[in-house]
C-alpha cells in the first residue's frame, strides 16, 4: 500500500497556507478554543443552560442578531476576520444570558460580548497557567495589562483618545468621540474583566461544578478592589484549556424559539447590581 513519508507529508502541510486568523493565533500564542459541539463527549456533563444551535442564522433573522452581538467601534486590526472564524454554526452551542430590567445598565452592552469573545476566550485557553498563577488582583491586572493588546491592538490609543489625546499623533478627537472611548472602556477594566469570570457575577457560562457559573471567587465588591485582593481559582489551567468555546449572548426572551430550544431558569444570573454602578 502506497504511503507518504513522514517528510513528505510535513512538506504537503506547509504547502497548504494557513487562513489569516489561524496563522495569527500561532504567531501570537492566542488561539481560540474549539468550539463545543453535539459531537463532543462531555457536552451533557455541562450547564443546561447550553443550547444547540439548529438552524443557520441567516441575517435579518432573529437569532442572527441575537448570536451576533458585537460592538462596531471596537473594529480594529483582525477584529472583522476574527469575528468571521468565530461565526456560530449549525450544530455548535450557544449560551443565553437573561437579562433583566435592574442590571440593564451594564450587561446590555455588545462590548461584553466582543470581551468575552475576542479576549478571555483565548486568554484562558492559551495563556491558562499564566491566569491560574494570578493569586492577587494585582497579578491579574498585570496579565490583563500585557494581554489585551492581543485582542484589541487599539487599547492604548483608545485610552488616549478618552483621556482627550490623540496616541501620539496630530489628530484631536471631538469631544463626542472621547466620551464614547470613555464610555466603552469603563467596560473593558481589568477590575470588570476579572468579574465576568466570578461567582459573584454568575456570567461565565462553566464553573467549578456543574451547578455553578463562574472560575473563581473575589469576596470584595468591584468598587473594594484593591492590589492585594485575593483571587481563588475554582479550576485548574487543565480545566481553561479543555473548556469548549459557546457562543454567549444577552436576550431578554426566555421562551424557546429562533431555532434553540427553550432558556432554562439556570441562565438567569443573579448580579449585584452594587457590583455593576458605572
Amino acid at each position: 500500500m502506497f504511503r507518504i513519508s513522514p517528510s513528505k507529508k510535513d512538506a504537503v502541510a506547509a504547502a497548504v497556507p494557513l487562513d489569516p486568523v489561524t496563522q495569527w493565533t500561532q504567531d501570537h500564542n492566542f488561539a481560540f478554543p474549539p468550539a463545543l459541539t453535539f459531537n463532543d463527549d462531555d457536552v451533557h456533563r455541562h450547564h443546561q443552560q447550553f443550547k444547540e444551535i439548529r438552524e443557520l442564522p441567516k441575517v435579518g433573522y432573529p437569532l442572527y442578531h441575537l448570536i451576533s452581538q458585537y460592538n462596531p467601534w471596537l473594529d480594529c486590526e483582525m477584529t472583522r476576520e476574527k469575528r468571521a472564524f468565530l461565526a456560530p454554526r449549525v450544530g455548535e452551542f450557544c449560551c443565553p444570558v437573561y437579562v433583566g430590567s435592574a442590571v440593564d445598565h451594564f450587561f446590555r452592552n455588545d462590548t461584553v460580548v466582543d470581551i468575552v469573545n475576542l479576549y478571555l476566550w483565548p486568554l484562558l485557553h492559551s495563556r491558562a497557567d499564566e491566569v491560574v498563577a494570578c493569586e492577587t488582583f494585582a497579578d491579574w491586572r498585570r496579565l490583563f495589562t500585557q494581554t489585551i493588546s492581543l485582542a484589541f491592538p487599539d487599547y492604548e490609543y483608545w485610552c488616549s483618545v478618552a483621556a482627550g489625546g490623540g496616541g501620539g499623533s496630530a489628530f484631536i478627537p471631538s469631544v463626542s468621540e472621547q466620551r464614547r472611548t470613555a464610555r466603552i472602556l469603563k467596560y473593558m477594566t481589568p477590575a470588570r474583566v476579572l468579574y465576568l469570570l466570578t461567582t459573584r457575577a454568575g456570567f461565565w457560562p462553566y464553573g467549578g461544578s456543574a451547578q455553578q457559573y463562574g472560575i473563581c471567587s473575589v469576596k470584595p465588591k468591584i468598587k473594594e478592589y484593591t492590589d492585594k485582593t485575593k483571587i481563588d481559582w475554582l479550576v485548574t489551567a487543565n480545566f481553561l484549556r479543555k473548556m469548549k468555546r459557546v457562543h454567549v449572548y444577552f436576550t431578554s426572551v426566555t421562551g424557546g424559539t429562533f431555532g434553540v430550544s427553550s432558556v432554562s431558569s439556570n441562565s438567569l444570573c443573579a448580579y449585584d447590581t452594587d457590583d455593576l454602578d458605572l
